[in-house]
């Protein structure tokens, strides 16, 4: 199973999988999905750079703190690719400053729980028609 097939898993499995940590080859793949470099996407989760590239060289999982980041990412660009018809709009979304979210941008929500629960319910609204 690939790590993008882990977001349609149940959250048990999901759980599991952050517990074990994701294997550091993800980043990569997650880096050509969302369309951003890997420097933008560590600041924007506030990991710390030289931690995960020490991981990726040395083929080590990432701690649960740091694959429960990455597997945000995962989820809200799976949902976010329901409102958008391209990776690369999805992409453009991610880093776009939305007045929804205080003027920040979704992919800066998404280094905390709370702020990932606020780009879901903006792309379940986006999804549904629901007016803000």
């Amino acid at each position: 199973m690939t790590v993008m097939q882990l977001v349609e898993q149940s959250p048990a499995a999901q759980v599991a999988a952050i517990e074990k940590g994701l294997p550091s080859h993800v980043l990569h793949r997650l880096v050509s999905l969302v369309g951003l470099s890997q420097k933008a996407l560590l600041d924007a989760l506030g990991l710390a750079p030289r931690t995960i590239t020490h991981r990726v060289h040395r083929s080590q999982r990432f701690s649960a703190t740091e694959s429960e980041r990455l597997l945000r990412v995962i989820r809200i660009q799976k949902l976010a690719r329901e409102v958008f018809s391209t990776d690369a709009a999805v992409a453009e979304w991610l880093t776009a400053k939305d007045d929804a979210l205080g003027k920040r941008t979704p992919l800066g929500m998404l280094a905390t729980d709370v702020g990932a629960a606020q780009v879901t319910n903006l792309l379940q609204t986006m999804i549904h028609g629901v007016p803000l």
